[in-house]
């Protein structure tokens, strides 16, 4: 790089819109994508690609070195690879067996419906239904966190994990009743649909002890161990999740053993954590369901699954690889207000800040950048709606921005913006799919609300 762009990188205001610029260009040449595509400004597009990826590498790169006290070069760039590949297990194992499955049961049906739409409906449910059954338990054991010794946090799971998620069953209602009236499916079809939901429900519940205690090995194992059920018995429905579950009740067998009687949290408080958790879930996850419901089933997933794919994986970027250092930071900060003067707090509060401002715009740019990449690859289609792409792609970047942004709020105890602020994103999203048309016209309405 000539030393005069290294000068100019250097000065702390240029780095600090550097990054923000460069996003915005990523998100409108994604947005533009259809206007472009297959015509001359390739080289303007791949241009535009070599720098992101240039400036998206250093930028991660500097953040691992920094965040590597003490390690190999060599081990501080292969580690949060690792970690992240391990974090993304479910998508990148379901994208080899849900397909081969899926062929093998395209003849299947449950109560004159067919299985492979009542397995979509159930999948497009699940990481929605999650965000709600899964936050009592976080609640549960918030006093323990964050994870320095894992037996009290196996020793409270195992004591608040099944009456738990007895409490927090009646959320699959919500999600039921709609796709009852929508879809008017038979009774043995819905109650597949309940059952399936259920019992990912017990799933997702499963995998906090692996989320609170970083233990990508043994939240890989589960979706290992899911993948290798539903591609060897894909008409076995109920077992992919079944087969999950008792992976990860195999470090909780001591607990379970020696624990006298189930705990149980207050129904009131898993209430309110079921709704706001209703509430997180449906930014980035309840267009899923709505375009199922809209359409009854007819749209490609594919192509949809392609779309939302960069927002998923810098999601997960964001809580394998920047998560941990704002968790540190906050903790910093709060010892700092207990034991260090007056004068300090200025410059730990400016610290914090920038941790927090610089999680958000390096998850910004991954997932903007992986977005750009794959409506430009998909381009190449001619098979593929590509407005359709670029609209959910720019829409699902925002959404994760809004869930970033809100999972932030209420972490810092506001919880009464965050939950208005997703509230309004599933009111909106329900009258948008309801007013306008399903394809590139409703998530363009969504991209001007969620802006």
């Amino acid at each position: 790089m000539p030393l005069s762009v290294q000068r100019l990188f250097s000065r702390p205001r240029v780095r600090a819109l550097a990054v923000p610029v460069l996003t915005v260009l990523l998100l409108v040449g994604t947005g533009l994508t259809p206007w472009y595509r297959g015509a001359t400004p390739t080289v303007l597009v791949l241009l535009l690609l070599a720098v992101s990826l240039v400036t998206a590498g250093r930028l991660l790169r500097r953040h691992a070195v920094r965040s590597a006290a003490g390690e190999s070069a060599r081990v501080a760039v292969t580690r949060p690879i690792l970690e992240l590949v391990l974090q993304l297990a479910p998508v990148l194992l379901l994208t080899v067996a849900f397909p081969a499955a899926v062929s093998r049961i395209s003849t299947a049906q449950v109560g004159g419906v067919p299985l492979t739409t009542v397995l979509l409906a159930s999948s497009l449910t699940v990481p929605w239904l999650s965000m709600a059954v899964c936050l009592p338990l976080y609640r549960g054991i918030g006093h323990l966190l964050p994870a320095t010794d894992a037996r009290p946090i196996r020793s409270r799971l195992a004591e608040v994990l099944p009456t738990t998620f007895l409490q927090t069953a009646p959320a699959v209602l919500v999600f039921a009743v709609p796709v009852a009236l929508v879809m008017r499916w038979s009774v043995s079809a819905l109650l597949a649909y309940v059952v399936l939901c259920l019992l990912h429900a017990a799933f997702a519940q499963s995998l906090v002890l692996a989320n609170v205690t970083r233990d990508r090995i043994l939240w890989a194992s589960a979706w290992a161990a899911y993948a290798a059920v539903l591609l060897l018995v894909p008409q076995a429905w109920f077992l992919p999740p079944v087969a999950g579950i008792l992976t990860q009740l195999v470090p909780l067998r001591h607990e379970v053993r020696r624990m006298r009687r189930p705990a149980r949290l207050e129904h009131a408080d898993v209430a309110v954590d079921v709704f706001r958790g209703l509430l997180a879930g449906a930014v980035l996850w309840a267009h899923l369901l709505f375009l199922f419901l809209r359409t009854r089933g007819d749209f490609s997933v594919d192509t949809l699954f392609l779309a939302i794919l960069p927002a998923v994986v810098a999601y997960n970027y964001y809580f394998v690889r920047l998560a941990p250092t704002f968790d540190d930071a906050v903790l910093r900060f709060r010892d700092a207000m207990e034991h260090e003067p007056h004068a300090r707090l200025h410059e730990r509060s400016r610290l914090l800040a920038a941790v927090v401002g610089g999680s958000v715009r390096r998850t910004g740019l991954v997932g903007a950048l992986l977005g750009f990449g794959v409506t430009v690859a998909l381009g190449s289609q001619r098979d593929v709606s590509i407005a359709f792409v670029a609209a959910v792609a720019v829409a699902s970047w925002l959404f994760l921005m809004t869930t970033l942004l809100c999972y932030k709020l209420d972490y810092i105890g506001q919880r009464r913006e965050a939950d208005v602020l997703n509230g309004a994103h599933l009111v909106v999203s329900a009258v948008a799919f309801l007013v306008l048309p399903p394809g590139p016209v409703v998530y363009l309405g969504l991209i001007a609300a969620e802006l």
